[in-house]
């Protein structure tokens, strides 16, 4: 055969199979410019040389993880179905005469089109976004915009060897299935699956005991570092169940469904109800993707939405004043510290930078961790994963008064506790060395102020008021005896806000960090200075490149399921294309036909939509207690993010519903 014949054929192949090759060339390009774009700013030296450009780094480089294993298995998935329409044509091709390996070198030129113009493709509009798409990023960050263009070599190259790989990997699994396939199996494989399928009794047990494991999870998970250390888990039993449940139940389903005859034989539901019947398993995996890929959407976009826009109150979680001292005192020195010289010396310094304070609270907090028993805390904490503790801190009543306002009369055996576990108490139990505590609780707090740096730690807390200075300082004596050399020490915190600009206020922290015992303050441990200024840039570009990565990757996963209903809609229905055609040679009317094509179309869009929000209700419980660990505590806030990303994402899915119903009913009713 002359060499010419072979591009010319898959040149046809790609005008004839247009349907299927432009919006898998379209994803490809997509996929491509998504990962270029990701690796040029993971790549730019430019943006290390900016404060919390590290935090940005990480984001970016899991973000190229994460896109470069959906390529891999997004690509390999959807070469299936484009592969499956084209059985009877290639098959058709070696009957007429030509030979494997003459198909084998059509299909490595159309492999070579779809490389080049997927990539190429990808790589421009990745090149021409990447400027737009720093833009948006920075301003999520609250970076400084930088100036200028610059193609990135690094991405270029790295898209064109992963992608390249990729293309190949599908080109191989391809010549390997014609290779070992018959003329006659091709021609048939269409067919395949017409078999009734039966009801799979044993898969369903085990996609209930997986999803209701996952929901068990969700819903009793009590501390956040459980959450953090369980959540995998929990994600693995559900998709597991998702799979099962779409594959066995929807099949019983159908066959209950079939047995009622007042709903089997009415026209609209007879063919719905039978045309998905002899298709259900194939149907049950894309509608199980589909559900999968919904869900990641909804809870990334929520999550990190929700992250975000609470940037400010984790700000002042983490940041209550403009200025904050934290001073760790050392109990055992002779030389005790004076908190009123150090407030006396900051005074000098602001006054000095011509500034004055508008605000100031000091007071003093003990915390240390503690593990969880039954119905009492202790400090016998065992090192291992899954061991449940939490943070405990104490504080007086007087210093309590400072930070709220709000007066108390506390008996020393009587505590105000506030539970970032929600657990309702009515006693604490304390068990530290060679004391016992048993405090009972006067009232239990709905919330409670910012407390030193306790918000970096990643732990579920219980804030606990106490009657006094010698109850706190017994507290201390207690888990000094249990944890000896690594016991924590009593801190003194002040908290500053002043009338100074940003820039002046670092610099009045500099000068206050700069302060000694020498200053007749007296002896401590430790001496820490930070300003909200400064701490703003770091928590900024976390919750940033969180909020932008997880919309990133949602463009993305949203792009997937689009394709993968618009593949699946466009294969139902040629295979539905002839049961049709027989149905209106023997006079049911077009009505009625349309009607039954909304009905399942219906079915096969909104029921992996209606499980998603179910998947997301559940883990809505667990998604809070992970916000918290980055001191987000504002349910309401999440809640609404969570809504409102649940309507967006409903309105884009009806909006392509619309399309694809349009789509499969001009080629099931074609003549």
């Amino acid at each position: 055969m002359r060499n010419g014949l072979f591009p010319s054929l898959a040149r046809q192949n790609f005008r004839k199979n247009s349907k299927f090759y432009i919006p898998y060339i379209l994803t490809i390009i997509g996929t491509v410019a998504g990962f270029y774009i990701i690796c040029a700013i993971a790549s730019d030296e430019g943006i290390y040389k900016l404060r919390g450009a590290q935090n940005v780094s990480q984001m970016m480089s899991l973000g190229l993880v994460v896109i470069g294993l959906f390529a891999v298995i997004f690509l390999l998935y959807t070469n299936s179905f484009l592969m499956k329409r084209r059985n009877k044509e290639l098959a058709l091709y070696n009957i007429l005469g030509m030979e494997k390996r003459h198909i084998a070198r059509v299909l490595c030129y159309e492999a070579f089109y779809v490389a080049f113009m997927g990539i190429s493709g990808g790589l421009v509009c990745g090149i021409l976004l990447h400027k737009l798409v720093t833009l948006i990023l920075f301003k999520l960050l609250h970076f400084d915009v930088p100036f200028g263009f610059k193609v990135s070599s690094v991405g270029i190259e790295a898209s064109l060897i992963l992608f390249s790989v990729i293309i190949g990997v599908t080109l191989f699994f391809n010549l390997i299935r014609i290779g070992k396939a018959k003329p006659i199996e091709l021609l048939k494989s269409t067919d395949a699956g017409e078999r009734e399928p039966k009801s799979k009794w044993l898969l369903t047990l085990v996609g209930v005991l997986a999803l209701g494991a996952g929901y068990y999870i969700a819903l009793t998970t009590k501390t956040a570092l459980k959450a953090l250390e369980l959540y995998f888990l929990a994600v693995f039993l559900v998709i597991i169940g998702t799979y099962c449940l779409f594959t066995s139940v929807s099949i019983v389903i159908l066959k209950l469904l079939r047995k009622n005859r007042k709903i089997y034989y009415k026209t609209k539901y007879f063919i719905g109800i039978s045309g998905m019947m002899y298709r259900m398993k194939q149907n049950a995996v894309g509608l199980a993707n589909i559900c999968i890929l919904s869900t990641m959407v909804l809870v990334m976009v929520s999550g990190t939405l929700s992250l975000y826009l609470g940037t400010e109150e984790t700000l002042k979680e983490y940041y209550p004043g403009q200025i904050n001292l934290n001073v760790t005192i050392n109990a055992e020195s002779d030389r005790k510290f004076n908190d009123e010289v150090l407030k006396e010396k900051v005074k000098e310094i602001i006054s000095k930078n011509r500034g004055e304070i508008t605000r100031y609270q000091d007071y003093s907090y003990l915390a240390f961790t503690v593990g969880i028993g039954e119905g009492y805390f202790h400090t016998n904490i065992e090192r291992r994963l899954g061991a449940e503790i939490m943070q405990v801190c104490f504080i007086t009543e007087e210093d309590f008064k400072k930070l709220t306002g709000k007066e108390v009369n506390l008996k020393d055996n009587e505590i105000l506790l506030f539970d970032t576990t929600g657990e309702k108490r009515d006693k604490v139990i304390l068990k530290t060395g060679d004391y016992t505590f048993d405090f009972t609780v006067a009232e239990q707090l709905e919330s409670f102020p910012s407390i030193g740096n306790l918000a970096l730690y990643m732990v579920d807390k219980g804030y606990m008021v106490v009657k006094d200075e010698k109850v706190l300082y017994k507290i201390y004596e207690g888990q000094k005896s249990a944890y000896k050399d690594i016991a924590n020490n009593i801190e003194w915190v002040a908290v500053i806000d002043t009338d100074l600009m940003e820039d002046i206020q670092v610099k009045c922290a500099v000068e206050i960090s700069n302060l000694s015992s020498e200053d007749s303050i007296g002896e401590y441990k430790s001496f820490d200075v930070g300003t909200r200024a400064q701490g703003s840039v770091e928590i900024y570009a976390l919750n940033g490149g969180f909020l932008f990565l997880g919309i990133f990757l949602g463009l993305i996963f949203i792009m997937a399921t689009v394709l993968i209903i618009y593949y699946k809609q466009i294969s139902e229905g040629y295979e539905d294309k002839s049961r049709f055609e027989i149905m209106q040679q023997v006079g049911l009317p077009k009505k009625e036909i349309r009607s039954s094509i909304h009905a399942q179309i219906l079915i096969v869009f909104f029921a992996p939509l209606l499980v998603a929000a179910i998947h997301v209700a559940f883990d809505f419980k667990l998604m809070i207690k992970l916000l918290s660990l980055f001191a987000l505590t504002n349910v309401k806030l999440t809640m609404l993010c969570t809504i409102i990303t649940l309507l967006g994402f409903a309105v884009m899915y009806g909006f392509v519903y619309g399309l694809t119903a349009r789509t499969y009913y001009k080629i099931v009713s074609t003549q």
